[in-house]
């Protein structure tokens, strides 16, 4: 009997380790393509591709890498032979090359791209920290890390994430959250379907979502933020020249350094605040006026949930 159970365990093993194994996409490890590039000064980075997702990291130096991963579409299973991605590869332009300062890095379908996808086209690339970049996925996330320069990202299918980046950036996604870490410049962001996560961001900061919450910390500069489905939480430690966050389903808390000259227009459900050194019009759900002499415009608005002013003793350094 103790045979037979330990026989039965011993298969059962060997089944979980046989589908971790179909699980693996032991092909993804290695990439199919690498090209490297040395630059000269200010660099200039443009991918694209249809099906995939584009990560690029900064780096010292003057070299540029870009890395090409293909995997097949569906399925647990994403390893393809070399002889089935250049079949696959047949059906795509692929382009890899440097001009000048510029660096591309583009995989576009034949003809008018419609029909079954079997592979999605990734890339990896990383780049000098100075690098202004151009990166457009429909169906996979994007992640820029560690660079200076002007970016324009954008995905129709996936995640946005941002990480040490310097520099003004207009960013979009149709089907993806947005987070953003250690930002410096302005940004413009904004998702169709998802939340927006900023942490450690200092600048002119308008993001924008229709279907989820925003949470902001540690935010240092001008900010407007809206929200057509969700709760928006906002700590501010340095106010810029306004503060206007609006959302038609959900809550707003705010945090922002005392002692500001400001001119307010709270309105919700229910307002709540303290208010010191006031002139203007207060209602529960409504409150419009200075304090401190006016100043600064600050505008929180919901048409679903009640709005909460707190005030930080101090403003950071």
């Amino acid at each position: 009997m103790k045979s037979l159970k330990l026989s039965f365990t011993f298969a059962v093993l060997c089944l979980v380790l046989g589908f971790t194994f179909a699980m693996s996409p032991t092909g993804q490890e290695e990439p199919y393509m690498t090209k490297n590039f040395t630059l000269d000064g200010d660099a200039r980075l443009q991918v694209e591709t249809s099906g995939g997702s584009i990560d690029v990291a900064g780096k010292e130096g003057n070299q540029a890498t870009v890395e090409m991963y293909v995997k097949k579409n569906g399925g647990w299973s994403s390893s393809l032979s070399r002889e089935e991605i250049e079949e696959a590869l047949e059906d795509y332009d692929i382009d890899i090359s440097q001009q000048g300062n510029e660096v591309k890095a583009i995989a576009k379908r034949k003809g008018s791209g419609w029909g079954n996808n079997k592979i999605s086209i990734s890339f990896k690339v990383t780049v000098p920290k100075t690098t202004s970049t151009d990166l457009n996925t429909s169906g996979g996330s994007i992640s820029l890390t560690h660079v200076a320069g002007e970016q324009t990202v954008e995905t129709s299918g996936g995640s946005l994430n941002f990480d040490t980046v310097v520099g003004d950036t207009q960013a979009r996604t149709s089907g993806g959250s947005i987070n953003v870490k250690g930002y410096e410049g302005n940004l413009e962001a904004e998702t169709s379907g998802g939340s927006i996560h900023l942490s450690h961001a200092t600048g002119e900061l308008d993001v924008h979502t229709s279907g989820g919450s925003i949470v902001m910390d540690d935010i240092n500069g001008s900010v407007e933020a809206t929200t057509s489905g969700g709760s928006i939480k906002a700590e501010v430690h340095s106010l810029g020249e306004y503060l206007t966050l609006h959302t038609s389903g959900g809550s707003i808390n705010a945090t922002i350094p005392q002692g500001l000259g400001l001119d307010l227009d709270l309105s919700g459900n229910r307002v709540n605040t303290q208010l010191t050194n006031f002139t203007g019009k207060m209602e529960k759900d409504h409150i419009k006026g200075s304090i401190n002499g006016g100043g600064i415009p600050v505008k929180l608005s919901t048409s679903g949930g009640s709005v909460n002013l707190d005030y930080r003793m101090h403003a950071s350094n």
